[in-house]
């Protein structure tokens, strides 16, 4: 049960066993000590949030037990600033969303694009990070990719394979354009090494990705990158602010506290 139901069931039951002092000015009285205390009892002992993460780098990742990388560590960062307790939970950042969308338990999920839709279900702090805009891995040898150097043309032709993260957001604006591709999309529930894989194995044509990631994930295959590379594409839409997705188990007092930590730190 949320600790702000018990509060207040708790408040109820006082109220009624002093019902029997009339005056509300000597009830006030008699009250305020008590829901003074109950209230800074209730926050001490309150239960952590729970902040999903997902093993990414260089975004996310546990080196020693800690949570760093590029929107790992502001994440953690702020929640220390702002003294709210938090326990960590690797998991698919569908499964991170259906269970904050859900409403099931006092969670945040790290570095999350704004979209209209998530707005109505959960509740955002300020942005923790900015991030970059995309680009495409490719092998180099793949003659269909020659002339691919956009967005558009990448997205307007329909021999082309592209792969794509499973059940994940690229901000509204990258994700109304590939609702309009006429290239083919693949979400397979791969993570990031796994759809660089199909792209060296030729499975598929590019795979969407920031500069910083691809350079680590390109490095992981070394020798065997097979001629892979990273392409900018020039009208690629500016990159977006990352955020904080609380769901709405998360009280409005606390999200305040988040973001005056984000203030701090900016």
């Amino acid at each position: 049960m949320p600790v702000t139901l018990t509060l207040k069931n708790i408040l109820k039951k006082i109220l009624h066993r002093f019902s029997f002092v009339q005056r509300p000015q000597q009830r006030r009285h008699l009250l305020a000590p008590l829901i003074v205390t109950l209230t800074i009892s209730t926050n001490l002992y309150a239960e952590p949030i729970k902040l999903y993460y997902e093993n990414r780098v260089p975004f996310m990742f546990l080196e020693n037990n800690q949570l760093k990388g590029t929107l790992g560590l502001p994440a953690t960062e702020t929640f220390k600033a702002a003294g709210i307790a938090f326990t960590l939970s690797e998991a698919p950042v569908a499964r991170q969303e259906l269970t904050i969308t859900n409403n099931t338990e006092a969670a945040c999920a790290i570095g999350y694009y704004w979209t209209t839709d998530r707005a109505k279900s959960g509740k955002y702090t300020l942005a923790i990070a900015h991030g970059m805009s995309q680009g495409i891995i490719i092998r180099s040898d793949n003659p269909k990719m020659y002339a691919i150097n956009t967005m558009e043309s990448l997205l307007d032709d329909p021999s082309l394979t592209i792969a794509l993260r499973h059940g994940y957001s690229y901000g509204e604006t990258v994700d109304k354009l590939l609702q309009q591709s006429k290239a083919r999309i693949l979400r397979p529930s791969d993570d990031s090494h796994g759809r660089v894989k199909l792209v060296a194995m030729a499975i598929v044509d590019a795979a969407l990705f920031t500069p910083e990631e691809a350079a680590y994930q390109i490095k992981q295959f070394g020798t065997q990158a097979n001629g892979l590379t990273f392409r900018q594409l020039h009208d690629s839409p500016e990159g977006k602010p990352r955020y904080l997705y609380c769901s709405k188990m998360v009280g409005d007092e606390t999200i305040q506290k988040l973001n005056a930590a984000i203030k701090k730190r900016r």
